[in-house]
């Protein structure tokens, strides 16, 4: 830490005085935290994950004069969305730095409502936060997908007849995906067989898919990367199963020139910019 033994026992006592209570209980070995203490710790790491990103904030400011913008993003934006434009946006503003957090869908609330994300690039809410706007980027929509060496993935043509027996992975409870597969399977009157592995982890379902025969029904966008470098299949189809946009949620008034520049240049490269 680059301090001496002594001042860190001066902190650490100034720090009890502020509290009024114990954080350590000393003994012959050395020192021992209070269950307090360890209730704190918490939120200590996240104070100083805050401070972390305040530095590196100023840092960009001094050194490249253009900002930093803090985005995040649930997996669905990161792969249908920034997966494709950020490799460009690197390339016309070189100055700006992006600092990019994953979070789960039902996090992004949390991510407005504490500050810790100027940007939050997500599938477009049911309710927008009071204060902020959401720009549509990009139409989904859900597909069956499956590996390349799975029996129906060299068809140029199926019908859904074909997917009667078919081994699947479900989906998640609760999920939009999860809620349309049981549709689809309630229309066709399937009784499918089913993987017994159930994830939200999408690195972990594109690897069952890649390895085992298996189907999954799942968004587009969220496959998207793996279909283009040819890793996955999405099969050929008569379905019509729409997804709500992918797109941007950010403030209404005082976004900064770094998270402006991103915006518009997101709305730009899918054709939605003005």
């Amino acid at each position: 830490m680059g301090m001496t033994q002594p001042a860190v026992t001066l902190l650490l006592a100034d720090l009890e005085r502020l509290m009024e209570a114990p954080l350590f209980v000393r003994h012959a070995r050395g020192v021992t935290p209070t269950p307090l203490a360890r209730e704190l710790l918490p939120l200590v790491r996240q104070m100083l994950g805050r401070l972390e990103e305040s530095a590196e904030l100023v840092a960009s400011r001094l050194d490249h004069q253009q900002g930093t913008v803090r985005v995040a993003t649930t997996a669905a934006g990161a792969n249908g969305l920034l997966a494709q434009v950020l490799p460009g946006f690197l390339a016309a503003h070189p100055q700006v730095q992006v600092l990019v957090n994953e979070v789960d869908i039902l996090a992004v609330s949390a991510s407005i409502d504490t500050g810790s994300a100027d940007l939050v690039f997500c599938r477009q809410p049911a309710v927008v936060p009071q204060g902020w706007r959401f720009e549509p980027c990009q139409d989904d929509r859900f597909v069956v997908a499956c590996g390349l060496h799975h029996p129906l993935a060299r068809r140029k043509r199926l019908a859904l007849a074909d997917l009667e027996h078919a081994t699947w992975l479900p989906n998640a409870m609760g999920s939009a995906a999860r809620d349309r597969y049981e549709q689809l399977l309630q229309q066709q009157g399937w009784t499918p067989r089913t993987c017994q592995i159930v994830t939200r982890i999408s690195p972990l379902t594109w690897t069952l898919l890649d390895t085992r025969p298996l189907l999954a029904l799942v968004p587009f966008s969220v496959l998207r990367p793996w279909v283009e470098r040819g890793q996955l299949k999405v099969l050929p189809l008569p379905l019509d199963l729409p997804f709500e946009p992918l797109g941007v949620l950010r403030p209404a008034e005082g976004l900064g020139p770094a998270g402006e520049r991103l915006v518009a240049y997101v709305l730009e490269e899918t054709g939605r910019g003005a």
